[in-house]
């Protein structure tokens, strides 16, 4: 595939990615919303709070990362990949039975026996998984973007009325992970419609090693990084109880949460891409910048209007019988702390994926490695020394601290595995961080001027204008409107003998789309 062809792939998925993230983002809002609001008593969604740093991470650990290699390599013949279809049986049936055992015990340590059972119904879907498992690996290696949105927006659809229904039937625990078992029902069967598969009876241990050796590595590092972004919830619920760790996942899920889905947009598609390029150096270090610029240009300014509005927000949506006043300020006071790893996640998400694109899963490893020990260890260490004062609040700001070291490490691996000009790379994001810093400096101006106004005024003029520079400024000075991101899906021209190569869309630091 040449590089014009590849680049319009890659600019249509993140189109269609963006299209379902979207939808995605704004049906998980408007459910948690209704839920926590209306249904779902603080310290119950405290309590429910405490299983969830183990979904993802069990969605990981289920396959051992080898379905990540079938993107990564090419050298596939259905006897493999019935071979890794049984792998991750094995591997996740494994967990489960682990699951039956330690989930429980992990109850009885936070003192809710409730999560126990939680992480081992969450063990059936590690089972169920592998029913979709194989088919999106295959999709997302033949970059069938507007497939694989189409089955998430409708599974994640199906997961936010799940949600609603089960917590207006009383099941206010159990309704976030009942609502996931069904999403993972509806995205398998739609799997496995759009890329059927069934694995044939075969199991040649041989033929997996290759993928175990990428896979491992590859899945220790999502392991890890599930681990380091979600001890902060057990960190919570045991030192300030499971009424502190609802209002910390409130805030938690205002800013990182979307941050993850909104930067998914992009993520979703750096790791094929980033593998169709690991040999091709100049036009990978061009993709990754381009990439970087669209991260920056999704995430920005979502984490800069809630740090501007966030406490007119909740006062608004979650003022009421769940949520006192006083909750509602230090939940505010926590999302803008995380407003800063949000920054830096807009930057940093990309690491993994290019690194394990090019075939670098143990640099990856060594990045986790040192966020896992860093970070967690920055949770416990600020609760203890600034609980007292701070309480949950010293949690959000072991992050704001700790976080920016594990980037530091981060952007090093990356410079060295790809020999990523800083220069250039500074240059192409700081106009993006630019434009959303003055936009950030308007917003904050027009909240000084309103002091005193009520909260739908003040959040609806602070927003506009905030978003209304930032827009201003990514048209003007960089060079990214509407028109520009059209041009960068049409179809490349293709060559002639009176003609040049068909011109890619631009790669400069004037435009990343």
């Amino acid at each position: 595939m040449s590089d014009a062809a590849l680049r319009t792939k890659v600019a249509r998925g993140v189109a269609w990615a963006a299209g379902a993230q979207s939808i995605i983002a704004i049906a998980d809002l408007v459910s948690q919303l209704l839920v926590v609001a209306l249904w779902v008593p603080v310290a119950d969604y405290g309590i429910a709070a405490l299983a969830f740093p183990f979904y993802t991470m069990l969605d990981t650990a289920a396959d051992l990362g080898v379905t990540s290699s079938l993107i990564q390599r090419d050298d596939h013949t259905p006897e493999r990949v019935s071979t890794v279809f049984w792998f991750n049986v094995l591997i996740s049936s494994g967990l489960f039975v682990v699951l039956l055992v330690l989930g429980p015990l992990y109850g009885h340590l936070e003192g809710h026996a409730i999560v126990g059972w939680l992480l081992v119904a969450y063990g059936g879907k590690l089972i169920f998984q592998n029913v979709y498992a194989i088919p999106f690996a295959l999709l997302r290696k033949e970059l069938r973007f507007s497939d694989i949105a189409v089955a998430r927006v409708i599974a994640h659809l199906a997961e936010s009325i799940g949600r609603i229904v089960f917590a207006a039937m009383g099941a206010t625990i159990w309704c976030f992970t009942l609502a996931a078992l069904t999403r993972a029902l509806v995205f398998g069967v739609i799997m496995q419609l759009r890329h059927p598969f069934v694995p044939k009876l075969v199991f040649q241990p041989r033929e997996v090693l290759p993928f175990v050796r990428f896979g491992v590595r590859s899945a220790a590092s999502q392991v890890l990084y599930q681990l380091y972004t979600n001890l902060d919830y057990p960190v919570v619920g045991y030192y300030f109880g499971s009424e502190a760790n609802g209002i910390y996942t409130l805030a938690y899920f205002i800013v990182l949460e979307p941050v993850k889905t909104i930067a998914n947009v992009v993520t979703d598609v750096a790791f094929p891409a980033f593998a169709r390029l690991r040999h091709r150096g100049g036009e990978l270090v061009d993709q990754f910048i381009r990439l970087t610029r669209l991260n920056l240009l999704a995430v920005l300014p979502f984490v800069v209007l809630v740090a501007l509005v966030v406490p007119e927000f909740l006062r608004m949506f979650y003022a009421g019988k769940n949520y006192t006043a006083d909750q509602i300020a230090v939940c505010a006071e926590a999302a803008r702390m995380l407003c800063v790893v949000g920054v830096l996640r807009g930057l940093g998400l990309l690491g993994p994926a290019v690194l394990d694109g090019v075939g670098r899963p143990g640099a990856t490893l060594r990045y986790m490695a040192f966020a896992t020990v860093a970070v967690p260890t920055a949770f416990v260490v600020f609760a203890i020394v600034f609980g007292d004062r701070l309480g949950l609040r010293s949690v959000a700001l072991a992050w704001a601290v700790a976080y920016p070291l594990a980037f530091i490490v981060l952007g090093y691996q990356v410079r060295a595995a790809i020999a990523l000009p800083i220069g250039r790379y500074l240059r192409g994001a700081g106009g993006i961080i630019a434009s959303c810093a003055a936009g950030y400096a308007a917003g904050l101006a027009v909240d000084r001027a309103l002091v005193g106004a009520g909260d739908g005024v003040r959040m609806v003029a602070v927003a506009g204008v905030a978003l209304a520079v930032m827009l201003v400024l990514v048209a003007r000075w960089q060079r990214i409107t509407p028109r520009s991101i059209a041009a960068s899906l049409r179809d490349p021209a293709p060559p002639s003998s009176s003609a040049s190569a068909p011109t890619p869309a631009p790669t400069t630091a004037n435009n990343g789309t």
